[in-house]
């Protein structure tokens, strides 16, 4: 046999050998995958948890530093104003909590369901605090503006309920 001819046969023998075992490969490429996609589900879970505990913490920060130049005699009477950026980390929590146990079985769409909540009770955290401490100041000025600065306040928050909506909505 020439050396094409030996050449064409390996080939061929590789290829039908190929063929018969492409089950197994296929079988374990998916086991393969298996394995990778709850730990990325996972990764991205933590994350998302971590963006949006980090945007409430700074949102709070930047009102909470406005509510404290008031002085201890408007503390009281400013704080739920101050306050409402804490909302988005426990909408992370009720995203993490809720989708656990999907991990597992359908890791794509949780991490998918994480990306989009996170960026959005993060992103509105951050934004809100800034409302707050500008309806915090507002206050401290002399005029009256609880309910403005309340609703105002409000208006982010709405963005991160359309998020957390969304995660119960997506399948």
């Amino acid at each position: 046999m020439s050396k094409k001819g030996t050449v064409f046969a390996g080939t061929f023998a590789a290829l039908i050998l190929a063929g018969f075992f492409s089950p197994a490969f296929a079988q374990a490429a998916a086991a393969a995958q298996n394995e990778w996609a709850p730990l990325i589900a996972k990764m991205v879970m933590g994350l998302s948890l971590s963006l949006a505990l980090s945007g409430s913490a700074v949102g709070l920060v930047i009102a909470f530093q406005a509510l404290l130049a008031g002085g201890e005699e408007n503390f009281y009477k400013n704080i739920a104003v101050a306050l409402m950026p804490s909302t988005q980390g426990i909408y992370g929590m009720v995203v993490f909590f809720t989708n656990v146990d999907a991990m597992a079985t359908d890791p794509y769409t949780v991490a998918g369901k994480a990306m989009i909540a996170s960026i959005a009770f993060g992103v509105s955290a951050w934004y809100q605090g800034i409302v707050c401490a500008a309806g915090i100041k507002s206050i401290l000025e002399g005029k009256n503006t609880l309910a403005n600065s309340l609703v105002s306040g409000a208006m982010p928050e709405t963005y991160a309920v359309f998020g957390l909506v969304m995660t119960f909505i997506m399948k």
